[in-house]
């Protein structure tokens, strides 16, 4: 099994990311890396309770306990896009959220056809 990047749609939102991890409890960080290192290892094949699709191109990562976080990411050319994260505080993943990391998702596929 081939092991995927994890890649963002900027250099800003990759600071965002380690800054919104760096400000989570030291347990949450420790489970955030190592699903993170799961779903490097297993791409698309990462099952429940650590993966989940959410529509077409668009799964959420989970973590489990005390803070739940969630990140919205997807698979492009053998690439994890991680797209956009929150802690978990209802049952649905917000509507905004969805919308932003679709929109996200559909920039990054249009400059990255440009580019080749």
């Amino acid at each position: 099994m081939v092991k995927l990047d994890i890649i963002f749609i900027s250099r800003k939102e990759n600071k965002k990311f380690e800054q919104f991890v760096s400000s989570l409890q030291t347990q949450t960080q420790a489970k955030i890396i190592r699903t993170i290192d799961l779903l490097e290892k297993h791409g698309l094949f990462l099952p429940m309770p650590h993966a989940k699709k959410i529509m077409t191109n668009l799964w959420e990562l989970r973590t489990l306990g005390k803070q739940q976080v969630r990140i919205i990411y997807s698979v492009i050319n053998n690439k994890i896009i991680l797209l956009d994260w929150f802690i978990k505080k209802g049952n649905k993943i917000p509507a905004k959220v969805i919308k932003k990391s679709s929109s996200s998702l559909q920039k990054y596929i249009k400059n990255d056809i440009l580019q080749t």
